[in-house]
């Protein structure tokens, strides 16, 4: 997040349009991956249409769709872009403007949260707002009190989906610099009266706005401490303020609760006990919630029985909590007189709906039973206005129906709605939608979705999106998806500038790229990535990733995959980034694994360049899957690291290399790096015998070298493992001497203190040249050792230009 690459190289180059997709490179023709000369992109270029007469009945080029950035955010974006790359801010005033925008915009569209980035935004312009003097810069404007207080609304009031560090941040930065204004105008003589017209008199409401804050994003016990500072410093008239107390208590009991925090919970309850806070049905449904969610037989039992102040009655979320708590622990039993003592109460409606629902759900009542529920609850009382069921109380039969899981069920409940002339509401179609998704039923979900187009009923604040969301999932994965019916329901949901789920867009897009409609995929990642935050963003590229690494999808469609992921998610993490390009490796595609490291070289961010182990993983990849003796992509990488300053050339690097050039048909370079390896301080590596040891079977006379680095190896009377010695038989048998190697293997005994194995005789038969050298070694290994030879048969043969070889792997490690 504190990158510059994030804003600069995303939603920067969105919004100017730049190109997207680079063309699949094939062995044919390719292009250097660092190159820094700019090239079309054939796939989808934008190009000048010509004008002729026929092509008046063209349809016209596809425009792609521009990210809907709400107002203001991209002065956040751009000032995160420059502090981070130390460069000179805007001018405070078109700073100030900026950040008033976003945030005014957010308050107005409340029912979309602040997300974690662009809290982080917030607060970092915050920072040099407060930070900065507005005289100083020939400016009198500032943050005013107003716009202060909005932010605190929209960060304390609306939780998001992912971490809220920054919200805590954000709002602690916000009320310390409210109560530092109020303090300095308390400092220059400003009388309390003018101090509270100024603020608005609002000084209770902000900290009740801040308690909220604390204590959703994990700060309760530090809410804790403030509220006792609080009532410290309001000693003198803590009767009048006993009413707001109340309040602030139950949300420091509410986020304790949250926190799983039993120890303070039970100890703060205490304390507000001891100051005369009643126990209200807010704080019976934070402690009964606390226990019964925790299945907590006996302490639910004592705080749901525990009396309410007054007598008051208990709240219907309380009622449905042990509702639940019951069902999971067999404590229906218990629940039966409870129930029936709040049936005898003549409670209000509200409390009807929830004994509709523990009438579904725990008697197993139907909808016969609940109609005469219905008419018990609406008959007439003289002298009294008794309830009468509406769209709120079909909702609730219809939730019950769906937590049985039994749609049949909530039709018929939404037939007794329409029996009762019971209009439904927005909700009611969105339940319905809920559970025909359930049974897989999409015509009928259709329908409803119709009816919601077609304004039978007013939708508020996008609260058909999550149904809507899960509506498109449905579609995408169904075995035949209706793409047609997917477009008309996002470009629904465009025009109202709704921001589609996460989940939702890694769908769609899957979808999108299967059937190769990178338009659509494009315009998706435009119009929602853009406002998500970094985790959110990251869930949707660990899709693509994982769609890139599917061995069942076609190596065009990856790398149009991998093209989008380049473009549109500059942050992918450099493991990320190693993972597709071994993708490509085992797709025998060490060009397009090249492409990959060569943009993982070039990027700006220095955490995100390739570090020495990832040249390792590349030179590595080169040596299973080599290009030939062109080995473009090896010149291509090896320049790469001759020109990194910040990787040191090691042993390790060294084998990578010889691996790399020993592969690609090259290995007198390859013995090259053997002896910067025994000129360096660091000197070589069992590893790296067993590298210049095959290097030296693929040159020609590569024995005589490999003869001088095994009569140093005995000299120094070195501990001989396997690997390294049927390594250099095979650099024997290369050059043909089957005689030596027959005697290097029959005196192993002696000379390494271990027997011959399936890989001595494999390697040593593999590298002899000839078919005549290698009968006779057959012949003598089928004598000597036909136990380990019947093995070596097992793995089968097969035919290739240097002639009959088994099938065995040296996976060369550096």
């Amino acid at each position: 997040m504190r990158s510059s690459q994030l804003t600069r190289n995303v939603y920067l180059r969105l919004l100017a349009s730049h190109g997207l997709l680079r063309p699949c490179p094939s062995l044919a023709g390719r292009c250097l991956a660092v190159s820094s000369r700019p090239r079309p992109s054939p796939l989808l270029t934008r190009r000048q249409p010509r004008r002729t007469f026929f092509g008046i009945f063209q349809k016209p080029p596809r425009v792609l769709k521009e990210p809907d950035l709400e107002p203001g955010y991209d002065v956040l974006l751009h000032y995160n872009s420059l502090e981070t790359d130390s460069a000179r801010p805007p001018a405070r005033d078109e700073l100030l403007k900026g950040w008033r925008q976003f945030i005014h915009t957010k308050r107005k569209n409340h029912h979309r949260a602040l997300n974690p980035t662009q809290a982080y935004l917030t607060l970092r312009l915050l920072r040099h707002l407060v930070a900065t003097d507005p005289e100083t810069e020939g400016q009198g404007e500032d943050l005013s009190f107003s716009d202060l207080r909005a932010a605190l609304w929209v960060t304390a009031t609306k939780p998001p989906k992912g971490t809220t560090e920054h919200h805590l941040e954000l709002a602690k930065l916000l009320y310390e610099e409210i109560q530092l204004r109020i303090q300095k105008m308390r400092e220059v003589g400003i009388d309390e009266e003018v101090i509270r017209e100024a603020v608005g008199g609002k000084d209770t409401a902000d900290f009740e706005l801040f308690l909220t804050a604390l204590t959703q994003y994990g700060g309760s016990l530090e809410g804790a401490e403030r509220l006792a500072q609080f009532r410290a410093e309001r000693a003198h008239d803590e009767k009048n303020l006993l009413p707001r107390v109340r309040v602030f208590w139950t949300l420091i009991l509410r986020g304790l609760a949250k926190e799983g925090r039993e120890e303070e919970l039970l100890l703060e309850w205490k304390k507000a006990a001891e100051a005369k806070v009643e126990y209200m049905p807010p704080v019976h449904e934070i402690m009964t919630t606390f226990y019964a969610t925790r299945d907590r037989v006996a302490e639910t039992k004592l705080w749901f029985e525990k009396p309410v102040h007054a007598n008051w009655q208990r709240s219907p979320r309380a009622y449905m909590e042990v509702v639940r708590f019951a069902l999971r622990n067999g404590e229906q039993q218990w629940l039966q007189p409870i129930f029936e003592q709040l049936i005898n109460s003549n409670p209000q409606k509200e409390w009807w709906d929830v004994i509709f629902q523990w009438s579904v759900l725990v008697m197993d009542k139907g909808v016969e039973d609940i109609k005469q529920m219905i008419q018990v609850m609406s008959a007439p009382v003289e002298g009294k206005e008794t309830p009468k069921p509406d769209a709120a109380t079909i909702d609730a039969l219809i939730k019950a129906a769906i937590e049985k899981q039994n749609p049949y069920l909530a039709e018929r409940f939404l037939s007794l709605g329409a029996e009762l002339k019971i209009r439904p509401r927005a909700s009611t179609y969105i339940l319905q939608m809920d559970y025909r998704l359930d049974a897989k039923d999409f015509s009928g979900v259709q329908a409803i979705y119709d009816k919601l187009l077609q304004g039978e009923v007013t939708v508020r604040q996008d609260e058909d999106l999550p149904v809507l969301n899960k509506y498109l999932r449905a579609l995408c994965a169904v075995p035949d998806p209706d793409v047609g019916r997917i477009l008309d329901i996002t470009a629904d949901l465009e025009q109202r500038h709704a921001t589609l789920e996460p989940e939702t867009v890694v769908s769609l897009c899957m979808l999108f790229l299967r059937n190769d409609n990178q338009y659509d995929v494009i315009d998706t990642l435009s119009l929602h990535t853009v406002s998500y935050s970094l985790e959110e963003r990251a869930q949707v590229r660990r899709a693509f990733v994982e769609y890139c690494l599917d061995r069942r999808v076609s190596t065009a469609r990856v790398w149009d995959c991998y093209s989008l992921l380049r473009q549109f998610f500059p942050e992918t993490q450099p493991d990320e980034r190693v993972r597709l390009m071994e993708g490509f490796f085992a797709r025998r595609r060490p060009d397009m694994a090249c492409f990959i490291f060569g943009h993982m070289r070039a990027q700006g961010n220095l955490a995100q360049r390739p570090t020495a182990d990832m040249y390792v993983a590349c030179l590595e990849g080169l040596g299973r899957h080599p290009e030939g003796e062109d080995g473009e992509s090896l010149r291509l990488v090896h320049n790469m690291l001759k020109m990194d300053t910040t990787v040191q050339m090691d042993t390790r690097m060294y084998n990578a290399l010889m691996i790399a050039y020993a592969a690609n048909e090259q290995p007198d370079t390859a013995v090259e790096f053997w002896r910067d390896i025994t000129n360096s301080a660091e000197g070589p590596s069992y590893a790296s015998l067993a590298i210049v040891f095959w290097a030296c079977e693929l040159t020609p006379y590569g024995d005589r070298t490999a003869r001088g680095i095994w009569q140093k190896v005995q000299r120094m009377d070195l501990e001989v493992p396997p690997d390294v010695f049927w390594a250099y038989c095979g650099a024997i048998a290369g050059s043909g001497h089957l005689e030596e190697v027959v005697r290097l293997i029959r005196g192993m005994e002696g000379s390494v203190g271990y027997g011959p194995g399936l890989m001595t005789l494999g390697v040593a038969y593999n590298a002899l040249p000839g078919a005549e050298h290698k009968e006779q070694f057959e012949a003598w290994a089928r004598t000597e050792h036909p136990d380990i030879w019947a093995q070596l048969e097992k793995k089968g043969r097969k035919e290739t230009i240097r002639g009959t070889k088994f099938n065995i792997v040296r996976d060369m490690k550096a």
